[in-house]
């Protein structure tokens, strides 16, 4: 029984449109003798004017999986991700950006400006990745799995405001304001309310072919009690049934989560671990104690190393030559836990293994399967279940 029908429509225009920048892009070097200061590389077809660059990219992440959780059962395959995405360097002051999601919850992404007025020091506003969580700032393109930790639930993911960093030597610090998203993303609402977010960040080893990361979060939102937020446990895939659901929370007035964050890398392995807890303060009603988590581990099979981005603070992925050819394998264990006295919504539990090829730096097949598990719920069955997704990834 199918449960998500295939959409051929929407797949096959994200799909033409993908496949149409790869090709500009991957023929960007016979467009570089006709246009001075052209370039086509890994990151996109570039373009240079004095001190003014432009760069066009994106991404295309296409999805199939089979799953079964408790009754139901079924199999898809669809476009995840299929974006594009502009940028613009006016010097070493200025950058823009303009990310635009043709895929599933289709919409605007990145669309901010930055400004660097001195070194490691950056004031950003716009539409952009709320500074919180270490794995929700972790490009979906480095991501070792197909999809974030069941932790993700509770993260903010896209928001609408301004921050402010300081990257020193070895340490990030972050703080910005913020309010809802200009769209949802895939299992994500866009209602977060308005507040304040912090986040600082401490890496006392940065070597060559090794890190270790530390890091911490706080935020704080209110909530229109006519814009209630919700909490979505997605599946391993997302073609895959969620697998729980705070729905609409009437009463939601206030929001306060924290973050802890830890990875470790040396040579070609690397772990990583967050946890995260979040409290719902509500009008004439109980407050709700909601929480995640996860550890993963991945190992490069063929020997590269895996990267650290120092000025965000966070984890880059592996690092693949030009010629690709690599293989990783992860695992991850991640747990989402939705059950309050004052709301009976359950558990979810993923245990996840995964093998990915890196057919080039910018071409990836990745092949996971996943054990679902869903508990603590008085009124509902527990129930458990197995998902297998396979992903071709392309990214220019």
């Amino acid at each position: 029984m199918i449960k998500h029908p295939l959409r051929p429509a929407a797949s096959l225009r994200a799909i033409a449109l993908a496949s149409s920048l790869a090709a500009l892009c991957v023929g960007g070097t016979a467009r570089a003798e006709e246009v001075a200061d052209a370039s086509a590389d890994e990151d996109g077809l570039t373009f240079k004017t004095g001190d003014v660059e432009f760069n066009l990219g994106g991404r295309l992440h296409f999805d199939a999986a089979v799953f079964e959780h408790g009754l139901t059962d079924g199999s898809d395959a669809d476009v995840r991700r299929a974006r594009l995405e502009f940028s613009a360097k006016f010097g070493d002051v200025v950058t823009v950006r303009v990310d635009r999601e043709f895929a599933q919850a289709d919409g605007w992404r990145n669309l901010w400006l930055a400004v660097e007025p001195a070194k490691g020091l950056e004031i950003k506003g716009g539409n952009m990745i709320v500074p919180f969580s270490m794995e929700d700032m972790q490009s979906s393109n480095a991501m070792p799995l197909a999809e974030r930790s069941l932790a993700n639930s509770f993260s903010p993911g896209f928001g609408l405001g301004g921050s402010v960093k300081y990257a020193g030597e070895g340490f990030t610090i972050t703080g910005g304001y913020f309010t809802d998203a200009l769209d949802d993303e895939v299992g994500q609402s866009r209602v977060r309310g308005d507040g304040y977010v912090l986040r600082a960040t401490f890496a006392p080893i940065r070597e060559n072919d090794s890190f270790l990361h530390l890091g911490a979060a706080y935020e704080h939102r209110a909530f229109n009690l006519a814009e209630p937020p919700r909490f979505t446990a997605i599946s391993a895939s997302s073609l895959a049934p969620s697998l729980a659901s705070t729905g609409a929370l009437a009463g939601a007035r206030n929001l306060d989560a924290y973050n802890a964050e830890f990875a470790f890398a040396r040579g070609p392995v690397q772990v990583q671990a967050q946890y995260i807890v979040a409290t719902i303060d509500r009008v004439a009603a109980p407050s709700l104690d909601f929480s995640g988590w996860y550890v993963g581990a991945g190992w490069l099979v063929t020997g590269e190393r895996y990267g650290y981005a120092r000025s965000s603070g966070v984890p880059s992925g592996a690092r693949i030559g030009k010629k690709g050819g690599a293989v990783e394998l992860n695992a991850r264990y991640s747990r989402a836990d939705l059950d309050d006295p004052a709301l009976d919504r359950g558990s979810a539990t993923i245990l996840s293994a995964g093998a990915t090829w890196y057919i080039t730096r910018n071409i990836r097949v990745l092949a996971n399967y996943a054990r679902t598990r869903t508990a603590d719920r008085s009124l509902v069955p527990d129930a458990s279940g197995n998902l297998g997704v396979v992903r071709f990834q392309l990214a220019f």
